[in-house]
This record gives structure tokens, sequence and C-alpha cells, in this order.
């Protein structure tokens, strides 16, 4: 298979590994003896669990019978060569029920130079494998005291493509400017994406052997405005990704095997403003998909994906935060009950759309220990896995979940 994938080790022993230095940096720190905030070498880690309990469906693992398959653990460092160089990585091992199952995995290692640093801005490039910057929450995703929820909003930010759209073999440029209460931040990249099988049974059909490999070079950018360090903020995000893709094993009188190609351009427009304890986010996403060789089979779903989330919070006490989210997304923007893809293909209606509203509390009682519990009622399917749920005929459409977190970070 021609796929670029994470770069990740299915031995058990790189586990030990990772439980070793993660075990190791918290025991340092407990100590007071090692990596102060002025060391130019700096060690940090995070161990995160989770349970999800379904009504119906799977998220996660087996969660209608309540589910433990959600852990993140992972060590990064930081080593400054030089006022203008740093190279940092992260080892990650993330379980995430059928979807990913724990490897450890290198998240991102890479060279951050910065030619030009000044009072009002700064210009430079990262090489290597580094975090793609789209949206407000996706380059740290994974740290859970960095995400607004347990989960975030799965219209926008899908778990079933996560390392396709997390992170990118490549470089990127990247520029600030500061003027008094204004900021412009401009981040724009180009290499190879991260393709796995969950990338292959979302975009093509998970019976039939999919495979998908990258056509040339994909192009990543976000230009973000922020005012008053961060009381608003602004941004649009794109990504334009072409893909070879083929299918085996077809039944008759199709062909045996099928090739053809996918383009998919991905366009997310992000708003929030900050006042006090209150925080209010708006993110919407359209995401062009044209399918073109594979036939009746996958050519007429050329379509626009689209999606959008309303989320508020609220401090209600320095370690207390009360969060209420409302997301919708369709798998054809202009069918947004799914009826007419349900028409054509037999499928269930349900799997093209998702709605969910979520209520969530979060308490951290230290800096580095925070818990979570959210409940959702979800209205559709479409964000759920088929590795998780391969039967779309037995999935339900009206559920609820409820699910809690643990994560400790240094």
């Amino acid at each position: 298979m021609g796929r670029s994938g994470p770069l990740r080790s299915n031995n058990p022993l790189a586990l030990v590994l990772l439980l070793f230095l993660l075990a190791g940096r918290m025991q340092l720190c407990a100590a007071g003896s090692l990596f102060d905030d002025d060391s130019p070498l700096q060690i940090h880690g995070f161990l995160t669990q989770g349970y999800v309990k379904t009504s119906d469906n799977s998220f996660f693992g087996d969660s209608e019978d309540g589910s433990t398959e959600f852990r993140e653990i992972g060590v990064n460092f930081s080593y400054r060569i030089s006022p203008k160089l740093m190279a940092s990585g992260q080892l990650l091992s993330r379980r995430a029920g059928g979807m990913y199952d724990g490897s450890p995995a290198v998240d991102y290692a890479q060279f951050d130079y910065s030619p030009y640093i000044s009072e009002t801005g700064r210009a430079g490039i990262i090489v290597g494998r580094y975090k793609n910057v789209l949206g407000f929450y996706n380059d740290t995703r994974d740290v859970a005291s960095t995400r607004p929820s347990i989960f975030l909003p799965q219209v926008i930010y899908w778990d079933r493509v996560r390392n396709t759209v997390l992170s990118n073999d490549g470089i990127q440029l990247y520029g600030e400017l500061h003027q008094g209460d204004h900021s412009l931040y401009l981040n724009f990249g180009s290499g190879k994406s991260l393709i796995d099988e969950n990338m292959e049974s979302t975009y093509l059909i998970n019976d039939f052997n999919p495979d998908l490999s990258q056509q040339g070079l994909n192009l990543i950018g976000r230009l973000l405005y922020e005012w008053q360090g961060g009381r608003l903020r602004i941004a649009l995000s794109g990504v334009k990704l072409d893909l070879n893709g083929t299918m085996s094993g077809l039944p008759s009188p199709l062909p045996p095997t099928l090739s053809g190609s996918l383009g998919i351009d991905y366009w997310l427009a992000s708003a929030q403003y900050n006042e006090g304890p209150w925080s209010l986010t708006l993110e919407y996403m359209q995401e062009p998909l044209e399918y073109s060789g594979f036939g009746s089979i996958l050519d007429s779903n050329n379509t626009t994906v689209d999606g959008y989330y309303l989320q508020g919070s609220y401090r209600l006490a320095a370690d207390w935060e009360l969060l209420l989210r409302y997301e919708e997304g369709h798998f054809d923007k202009d069918d947004p009950d799914g009826s007419g893809r349900s028409a054509i293909s037999g499928r269930p209606a349900h799997t093209s759309f998702s709605k969910l509203t979520t209520l969530g509390l979060l308490w951290e009682p230290t800096e580095q220990l925070i818990l979570r519990a959210e409940y959702g009622r979800a209205n559709g399917t479409m964000f759920l896995s088929s590795a998780e749920n391969p039967d779309l005929f037995s999935m339900t459409q009206h559920w609820n979940m409820f699910s809690l977190l643990v994560s400790y970070g240094f």
C-alpha cells in the first residue's frame, strides 16, 4: 500500500519505554530536581484516562456496556539550541476504541528556526513532522487541559480522521505581527499527510479493501486575528489535499477493482469572544469532496460536507467551569436530513447527519490535575466510526452519551 502513516510501533516494549519516561519525569518533577523554566531543555508529559457510556451505538470502544478504551499518554521535549533555533518532539500512545490501538507513535518531531525576532513580531520556518494549525484546537487536541471538553466537536474535529488532520511531514512557514491591541498570525505549510485505515474507511468503502495515497503535496494554512490579547479571536483555515484510491473485491457486475481519485478542500471559519468568566466560540466548516474514476459506486458522492458548533463556557470559580455546546453536521449541506442520500444509496438517513447537545463540568483541583464530566444527547450517527459500528443498519438514530475524564499533566 502506498500509505504515508504515523511513525508507530506495535512493540509492547515501546509502550513500556514511554511509561518509564513518563514515570521518571514525574518523579524528578516531584523531587524538584530538573528542568526549571529557564533550562534550555524542557520535558513535559500527560496521562489521560476516559470513560464513555452510551445508550446505543459504539463510541471509543464498546460504550453501550461502558468503555475505558480512551487513554492518552504523552511525553514531549523541547531543546533551545540557540535563541533562534529549537528542536522539539512528542511520543504519544493513544487508545481510542476501535480507531486507535494505543501503539506509541511520533506525534511530531521538528526543528523551528526563527531568523527574524523583534518586539513587534517574528517569522520563521518549521521542518519535520509538525502539528497542523487549523481552527482553534487542532494543534493541541491531544492535551486534555487545552481542550474545551472531553471530546472536541466531532462535526469539525473528527476523531475518525485524527491522524490525517493532526500532523504533516514537510515544512511550515509562520509569522506574527503585534501592534497595540492588535495581533496577526499566519501559518502556511505543505507536505505529506498521514494516511491510515481510519481515513480510508471514512472516504472509501470499508468492505472493499480501501487504499488511499496522496498525490503531490498538500497545502495547509491559517490566518488568525486577535484583539486585546485574545479577548476577540477570528480565524480562517484551509486544507487542499488530493488523493489516489483503489478498492478491490467488488461484487459483479462491478469490476473487481476500481481506481480513482479524490479531491478534498477543507475550509474552517472560527470566532471566539472572551469576557471575564464567559467564553463564546463558534466554528463553521465546509468540505467539498470530488470523486472521479470510481464509477457510480462513489462518483455520486460528490458533495459538500458542512458542520458547525456554538459553544459557551462560564468559569463558576477559579477551579470550576460549566460548558454548554450544540453541534450539527451534514454529509451534504443541501440534504440536511440525509433523505436524498438514503434514497440513492439505501443507507439509513441518520448516517448522513449528526446533531449533538453537550453539557459539561470541569474541576481543576490542582494546576496539574483536571477532572471532567459530560452528558450529551445525539440525533444522527454521521461522526461515528465504521470501524466501531460496522453494521450501519444496527445503529440507532437517537442516543445519549455520558463521559468522564481525568488527566494529569506536568
